[in-house]
């Protein structure tokens, strides 16, 4: 994609000890920055603690030239190393531990930033080794540039409406050359130099960017999908042919994606804390692009949408297969996929690697009979599992009641699982893909959301599920607890994280604040009132690790307070520690070699 900064060079050079300077990249943990086993003629276990043994050598890596849209694979070939490694890789590269190899395949708006610093390192109990490379992203994809056709000045910032232009990239063949209106509201303080973070709302079906938002403390900016493709695209056959064959690409998602871009290069958003959300339609769009190209940002916040394309309501499915085409044809979606597949979002979560530190926030209501709660607690027929189920090991906080579509529930007021915490704006809990964020899991005050069946009190129905009246109280004919979270109240010290090579640290706590308690029996507290007995018991797995990078089957120290014991690294990289029990007061999880 055309920028001023010309081509993006990625050089990977000597580490400088455990206090230099890190590069920012996303999700350099488990998916960005996994350490792999060294052949087995290379070190055996008797090997590894054998300090006479000479330090590993790495093979010389020639520099590479990579243009966007295309796969990069560089072998990594080292000799009488225990274990390989590479930090900080480009935003979306891979490590991976079975063909010792890192791969990457950059997307159309990575061309031309600027040079990230990696290093690739091999290790054994007399030393270490290291070798440098660069890669070179050439701009080869360059959609039309956007055009600023109103300016207003709002005071404190300046609310603009942009004209996108399509071509065959961002759009079909036959649709190309056609303007979207996008709306953007940008702070004066916003620049390069002072970077305010990003904010990408999507719209409900039938809706498009409000020309009277506001300012805030943030970059917005507002796509328009006014096709209805739940923010991923249609057939290439489109509008003259039928989705009958041929591919269906992700148009909408890269319209999306060419705005993202244009605020982190133009308008001082911040490409490290670029947050995307929306509900309904929205929603669906949000984790869609949130999971898929997670490299470009930090969370989702997605309301009352549905995670697992094959699971829509009837009618749905009916609008969606004018467009994607039958599920039984499950089309290609362009890179190698069917596009139903492609949109299962626990399969997302259950093989993509880059999705693996996204955090989700979400919100669902029992009494829903538009996008029913099954969105989240049913089966997905390829994966057999529910969206909650699949959340495991991520990170996440998902919250349910009895509200509708849109309306409230009867008991409940709106909001009332927390007291209004942002995961852009707080001091302290807050996201970034250059920070640490843990994965809470199967904590002891979860509450419970059913299985996805019944409770006897409502038939089942194709569109709405187990719905009922949304303005009567404990109607709903799902099962589980009528309103309820999961990982309620658990927060992190993002500003206190120790990332080197040795030894990871991020403060944990319960947040007890102020709040009230339920209105009536069987529900929960309002705000950030705790009602759950403490110590609260989590697993706890730290994604989007930087630096502290380990070798499955590893073994690490841990410790919380009075907790320690030894952890085994899985056999994926990632790091989890085991039933943390957490208090009110902050407490560092420490995880150490």
């Amino acid at each position: 994609m055309t920028r001023r900064w010309g081509a993006i060079v990625l050089l990977i050079a000597g580490c400088g000890g455990e206090d230099a300077a890190a590069p920012r990249g996303p999700d350099v943990d488990a998916a960005d920055a996994l350490a792999i086993d060294a052949p087995q003629s290379d070190a055996t276990a008797a090997d590894s603690g054998d300090a006479s043994r000479s330090p590993p050598a790495l093979a010389a890596i020639a520099d590479r030239v990579v243009a966007e849209d295309e796969l990069l694979v560089v072998p990594v070939v080292a000799t009488d190393a225990v274990s390989v490694a590479a930090v900080g890789l480009p935003p979306g590269a891979r490590f991976d531990r079975k063909t010792r190899a890192i791969s990457f395949r950059p997307d159309f708006i990575q061309g031309g930033l600027p040079p990230t610093k990696v290093t690739v390192q091999a290790r054994n109990a007399a030393g270490t080794a290291e070798v440098s490379f660069a890669i070179t992203v050439t701009d080869t994809i360059h959609p039309p540039e956007l055009a600023v056709t109103k300016t207003e000045d709002l005071g404190s910032c300046r609310r603009l409406t942009l004209g996108q232009k399509t071509d065959a990239y961002t759009d079909s063949p036959g649709y190309a050359g056609r303007t979207f209106t996008a709306i953007a509201v940008v702070p004066k303080t916003a620049s390069k130099a002072a970077r305010v973070p990003l904010r990408v709302p999507l719209h409900g079906l039938g809706g498009a960017p409000s020309a009277s938002t506001g300012c805030s403390a943030y970059v917005v900016v507002q796509p328009h999908d006014p096709m209805n493709s739940y923010f991923w695209g249609y057939s290439a056959n489109l509008p003259g042919g039928s989705p009958t064959t041929g591919k269906v690409p992700p148009y909408t998602a890269r319209r999306v994606l060419q705005l993202v871009d244009w605020a982190h290069r133009t308008q001082g958003g911040d490409p490290n804390r670029t947050f995307i959300t929306g509900s309904s339609m929205g929603g669906a769009g949000a984790m869609t692009i949130g999971l898929l190209w997670a490299r470009h940002f930090a969370g989702i916040d997605a309301w009352l949408g549905q995670a697992i394309a094959r699971n829509h309501r009837p009618a749905r499915l009916a609008t969606l297969e004018k467009l994607w085409g039958t599920r039984a044809a499950n089309l290609d979606d362009g890179a190698g996929m069917g596009v139903w597949d492609r949109l299962d979002l626990t399969r997302v979560l259950r093989d993509e690697d880059e999705a693996a530190g996204q955090f989700l926030f979400l919100k669902h209501g029992k009494d829903d009979a538009t996008i029913h709660f099954g969105a989240v607690t049913v089966a997905s027929p390829l994966t057999k599992q529910s969206f909650y189920q699949a959340l495991r090991g991520h990170p996440h906080y998902a919250v349910w009641d009895e509200g509708g579509h849109g309306p409230a529930d009867p008991v409940m007021p709106d909001g009332w699982w927390d007291g209004g915490w942002s995961r852009i704006g707080d001091a302290t809990a807050f996201l970034g893909l250059d920070r640490v964020v843990p994965a809470f899991a199967n904590a002891s005050h979860d509450g419970d959301p059913g299985d996805g069946t019944g409770n006897g009190k409502v038939a089942w129905d194709e569109s709405s599920g187990f719905a009922a009246n949304v303005t009567i109280a404990g109607d709903t004919g799902w099962k589980g607890e009528l309103a309820g979270a999961l990982n309620r109240h658990l927060r992190w010290d993002a500003t206190k994280v120790v990332d080197t090579t040795d030894r990871l640290e991020l403060p944990l706590r319960v947040l007890s604040g102020t709040g009230k308690d339920p209105p009536r029996a069987g529900y929960p507290t309002i705000d950030d009132k705790v009602a759950a007995k403490l110590p609260i018991v989590v697993d706890v797995t730290l994604r989007r690790v930087q630096r502290f990078v380990a070798d499955p089957g590893e073994k690490l120290a841990w410790e919380h307070g009075a907790q320690k014991g030894e952890l085994t690294v899985g056999s994926d990289g990632t790091i989890t520690v085991p039933r943390v029990a957490l208090g009110t007061e902050w407490t560092t999880l420490v995880v150490r070699r």
